[in-house]
């Protein structure tokens, strides 16, 4: 048992000079509560506690071994990432002793045969054999489902997607009804008005990437409860290029690409709706773990809130996950994976990639 003292806790729901006392992994009390325990004090002075971020779409089978992708996401500070494809690698223990990252994994994506599949996803046709699936993934306890909706960004058309509905929304239809008989959440690889919005008349929960939408296609995000990961860091890895692919004129057409997503963003961010961090980790020129700051970076530049972009880096991405009871926050129950900084990272969210101190 120890009681942290620091100067100010920054989530949770609690501001103020800060008492927590944390006892076998698990934050137990807050404030006066906390002080009446009269454990051994650990004292943070002039630092700020906030909970650990989170990166609700990762690739651990890419971009390195799983086992060292998974390292240099605890070294980065991560309490969570969410394995969106491609391994069947479906669960990591959750006792009490876990250290961090939990991981939440899809295995594979579910997608479409032939034009428009994926190598990310096991090709399919037919609602049966969309339901079929799913009901496999719960059966080898999947933490997610994943839709590929649609293709890939057309690099050489800023605006356009290759094969841009890649579902049936029968098919979508019946992967979210099996998902949410097995108590699933289902998101959707989906960019361009077609995709996004047939994958929200299907009731999908989550986003991902989602380029080139309109005003419209944002409110009704916003309307829903969508969550989504605009992955804006994975187009700026390209602008860099740093293994030389892309001559100038295709670096400006990805820049135009960056240009329009980072003007969606501030839009989708006016009009409400959940943004949640998800850096694409393991693509080109994203490293695991400080993938995450990238994304977040990306965000605060294009004029997104400061205070926003740490709500996406913690308490979005929990509930996200489902992991709202243990992560995202600084509240009696919560596990104890914890960042002291310098300063409040609700002004300035990359105060969480140079932590003073850390609990794990």
């Amino acid at each position: 048992m120890c009681l942290l003292a620091a100067g100010l806790a920054g989530a949770g729901g609690f501001s103020g000079p800060a008492a927590v006392l944390v006892d076998r992994g698990r934050v137990r009390a807050l404030g006066q509560e906390a002080l009446q325990a009269g454990a051994p004090r650990r004292e943070l002075a002039g630092l700020w506690l906030s909970p650990a971020p989170l990166d609700a779409h990762v690739h651990l089978h890419l971009g390195g071994t799983p086992a060292a992708n998974l390292a240099a996401s605890r070294a980065a500070g991560l309490a969570a990432v969410r394995d969106l494809g491609h391994q069947p690698r479906l669960e990591t223990p959750r006792g009490e002793n876990q250290q961090p990252p939990l991981v939440q994994a899809a295995g594979p994506g579910l997608g479409a045969q032939g034009p428009g599949g994926s190598w990310l996803a096991q090709g399919l046709r037919g609602p049966q054999a969309f339901a079929q699936a799913v009901a496999t993934r719960a059966q080898a306890r999947a933490g997610v489902i994943k839709l590929f909706a649609s293709g890939l960004l057309d690099f050489a058309r800023p605006g356009q997607v290759l094969h841009p509905l890649t579902l049936g929304r029968e098919e979508m239809r019946a992967a979210v009804a099996e998902a949410g008989r097995a108590g699933l959440r289902v998101t959707a690889h989906a960019s361009g008005e077609q995709a996004v919005r047939a994958a929200l008349a299907c009731g999908v929960q989550g986003v991902e990437h989602g380029f080139f939408l309109g005003r419209e296609t944002l409110q009704e995000m916003a309307a829903r409860g969508v969550s989504w990961s605009p992955t804006l860091a994975a187009v700026q890895a390209h602008i860099r290029d740093t293994e030389g692919r892309y001559d100038q004129a295709q670096r400006g057409r990805l820049q135009e690409i960056a240009r329009r997503q980072a003007a969606q963003i501030r839009l989708g961010a006016a009009l409400g709706v959940r943004l949640v961090l998800g850096s694409d980790a393991g693509s080109y020129g994203l490293p695991h773990g400080q993938a995450a700051f990238l994304e977040m970076a990306a965000w605060l530049q294009v004029g997104v809130a400061p205070e926003l972009v740490f709500r996406a880096a913690t308490s979005r991405p929990a509930r996200a996950l489902g992991l709202e009871s243990e992560l995202g926050g600084i509240f009696p129950g919560a596990r104890a994976w914890l960042l002291a900084c310098h300063g409040d990272p609700r002004q300035d969210p990359l105060h969480l990639t140079r932590p003073a101190w850390r609990s794990f």
